[in-house]
């Protein structure tokens, strides 16, 4: 029973930290952050394929604030759909903790080929319609990107990528128009 009221004093004192400690990392300078060029929005073939790559832009926002949006989106993409390192069901058989679980295919080498071949573009799209749908409402717009440019500025949707999309979306006047919101 003594138990308890030390998980309580522990738990008292977690939040008895000072608000100098409970701060975020120091904040970043733009200046610092290198983006690829984002011209080329007028180009017919980057603008056909702009429903998939695109980068954001809001008028009049300062870094602060689109790197604040973009950290609180970043929060609600997927975690890696078939990551190796994703926790997974084991069953319990009476053997030491340290073994793992290795699933079976269900449709040999041929289905695990395929679903590699997939994977990625499925999870590319699931990350871009949930940070389409946290960024659009914020008055933010889409502009069409050329793949290569996309590949750099997402950086694999790394934390990195933050930072840099946080740049673009408060930098210059895009070139080109903004995609619709339908596509």
């Amino acid at each position: 029973m003594r138990i308890i009221p030390m998980i309580l004093a522990g738990a008292c004192s977690l939040l008895a930290v000072p608000a100098s400690a409970q701060e975020a990392a120091p904040s970043l300078d733009p200046a610092t952050i290198t983006i690829p060029d984002l011209s080329g929005g007028r180009d017919p073939d980057v603008i056909r394929n702009g429903w998939k790559y695109f980068y954001f832009w809001r008028a009049d926002t300062r870094f602060e604030e689109a790197l604040a949006d973009f950290t609180e989106c970043y929060r609600f993409l997927p975690v890696g759909m078939t990551h190796p390192g994703t926790p997974m069901f084991a069953p319990w058989e009476d053997k030491p903790a340290a073994e793992t679980y290795t699933p079976v295919p269900a449709y040999g080498l041929v289905g695990v080929a395929i679903g590699a071949i997939i994977a990625g573009p499925l999870e590319r799209r699931a990350r871009q319609s949930r940070l389409r749908r946290c960024m659009e409402p914020r008055g933010y717009q889409r502009y069409p990107l050329q793949e290569r440019r996309w590949e750099v500025l997402t950086d694999n949707f790394s934390p990195a990528s933050i930072a840099m999309q946080a740049k673009a979306a408060s930098g210059s006047v895009p070139d080109g128009a903004a995609l619709p919101e339908d596509r």
